[in-house]
């Protein structure tokens, strides 16, 4: 038996629960300093970071699958769906269909899975194309084999191969059910947030369900099980920690669809991956938290040129401002002479705004003097 769908045992899931308690501890403790730190932005700063942090799922969720999304045109559609649950008009389909799957499962982290629920999931994450026999919102009913191929023709690897159509809806059926009965709040039945995230993450993907859109449904799925054992919509950026290693992804799963059902290797994987994602996200919480400190601190010092500097570097994120600021990039985005570029440069760097960046060679490099984080996660 090749796959693991075809084991006699299947699905009967088998993994040491001991060794995900240290990082099912980790997990919930870093949830709670996020929480801590999100209480401590303003509200608008708190609305500025949860949009920042499902523009980078919803960008690097469909990177994992090969496609890119234009930010702007992201953004944009979930400051829309959040504010009114309306899309803006002329709004690209594909990031459309991004955000509205970004903030449906977050919206829905209490609603029990179904059959219904997962097709309307999949038809966010494929929007509707002309000229395509793909089907959207329900399973795959193609009797040929569902294969995750690679190589050119003739030399074709197959990664995977899912279980025939014909068993979908008794394997999502099943599928479903222990979902819902492990989130019930009996002790007896309810799994630990990560193996329950991971378990059905890995479940999914073996029975591949949907013609397309499995991938990013998938860890929709991992990010509403992880939701709901903490209470509250997790802000773990999953899919921005996956997509850093994307390889390596493929691989686990791949390893992990072959063989028995102990799951110990890619429960191991997947933990690693969550606590990952939850350092991103305390990352981008501090980089906001920082920003409004700055601007507490600073922003009444700046004149109109240096403001739209500073806001020019800031809008880089939490990764920074490539190569620094210097006089030419300041002249360019301020578009004003040399003579004032170096000018407000020299006043940002007497107030302490901005400071040199050693090794900078014959052009001077800066950088914002930003104000530091206290009490970082472990």
């Amino acid at each position: 038996m090749k796959w693991i769908w075809q084991q006699s045992d299947w699905p009967n899931f088998r993994y040491d629960r001991r060794a995900l308690e240290d990082r099912e501890f980790k997990f919930r403790l870093n949830s709670e300093r996020l929480a801590g730190r999100f209480d401590a932005l303003s509200v608008a700063s708190r609305e500025e970071v949860t949009v920042d942090l499902m523009l980078s799922e919803a960008i690097k969720t469909s990177s994992i699958e090969g496609e890119d999304l234009d930010r702007e045109s992201v953004r944009s559609s979930l400051l829309s769906l959040i504010a009114s649950d309306m899309l803006p008009e002329n709004t690209d389909q594909k990031s459309a269909g991004a955000a509205s799957l970004l903030v449906d499962v977050r919206k829905k982290w209490q609603t029990p899975l179904t059959h219904e629920l997962l097709g309307k999931w999949q038809s966010m994450a494929v929007p509707e194309q002309r000229y395509t026999s793909l089907l959207r919102g329900t399973y795959r009913n193609d009797p040929s084999p569902m294969q995750i191929v690679s190589g050119s023709y003739g030399w074709e690897k197959v990664h995977y191969e899912a279980p025939p159509a014909a068993r979908i809806p008794d394997e999502m059926t099943r599928f479903i059910d222990w979902y819902n009965q492990t989130s019930q709040l009996d002790e007896n039945r309810r799994l630990a947030g990560i193996a329950k995230a991971g378990i059905a993450h890995l479940w999914f993907e073996v029975i591949h369900p949907f013609d397309d859109g499995n991938g990013r449904v998938g860890r929709a799925i991992a990010d509403h099980a992880l939701s709901h054992s903490l209470g509250y919509p997790t802000t773990a950026c999953l899919a921005t920690a996956i997509e850093s290693d994307k390889k390596l992804y493929y691989q686990q799963l791949e390893s992990a669809s072959r063989g028995s059902l102990e799951v110990n290797v890619w429960l191991n994987y997947f933990a690693d991956t969550i606590i990952r994602a939850q350092n991103i996200a305390r990352e981008e919480v501090d980089f906001v938290l920082s920003k409004t400190r700055f601007y507490e601190a600073y922003g009444d010092q700046l004149n109109k040129r240096q403001a739209k500097m500073v806001s020019r570097v800031f809008k880089e994120g939490r990764k920074g401002f490539e190569g620094g600021i210097t006089t030419r990039k300041y002249e360019v985005i301020t578009k004003c002479p040399n003579r004032t570029a170096s000018r407000d440069l020299s006043d940002l760097v007497a107030k302490g705004i901005i400071r040199p960046l050693p090794g900078g060679g014959r052009i001077t490099r800066y950088e914002l003097t930003v104000m530091p984080v206290s009490s970082p996660s472990p």
